[in-house]
């Protein structure tokens, strides 16, 4: 079975959490990506909005995986622009999906799951975990900070290898 993580990141969090995952899932890894990037204060109005942000082509062949692993940051309590684009664009169909989350708070981002999941079995998929990490955009996450939850999460989650 074929690994695939896609993700976004604007402060380096969820790019770091990403990063960790494919290492221990043994994943391929592609980085959504704006077309232009947008400024801090549009971030949380795009967000709230549920609006989608203009992304570069997608490179890599969705096909090609069983297992995708979605990560965003959370946006005004929201998933970021870039990642409601490929969530709208992609098709899902057979996939099993993985959502990962960097936010700010220890609150369960339980409503961003739910919207993430919702596109996904919209297009075909099925989301079969989820995963949040607290974060903080002044102090990224280094990879050593990210690699225990990281892996506490992956061997409990029930993927095909």
């Amino acid at each position: 079975m074929k690994n695939l993580v896609v993700y976004y990141s604007r402060s380096g969090n969820t790019e770091t959490v990403a990063q960790e995952i494919s290492k221990l899932v043994d994943g391929d890894v592609f980085k959504i990506e704006l077309v232009k990037p947008i400024g801090f204060g549009w971030v949380g109005f795009t967000a709230l909005a549920g609006l989608r942000g203009k992304i570069k082509p997608l490179t890599v062949n969705i096909k090609a995986y069983d297992n995708i692993f979605i990560g965003s940051p959370v946006w005004a309590g929201k998933s970021s622009t870039p990642v409601n684009t490929f969530l709208h664009e992609t098709d899902f169909t057979g996939k099993n999906v993985f959502a990962f989350i960097t936010q700010a708070d220890f609150k369960t981002p339980g409503s961003v799951y739910e919207s993430i999941a919702k596109r996904v079995e919209g297009n075909g998929g099925k989301v079969i975990d989820t995963f949040f990490i607290k974060t903080d955009m002044k102090n990224p996450l280094t990879p050593e900070q990210a690699k225990e939850a990281v892996s506490k999460w992956t061997d409990s989650i029930h993927y095909d290898k």
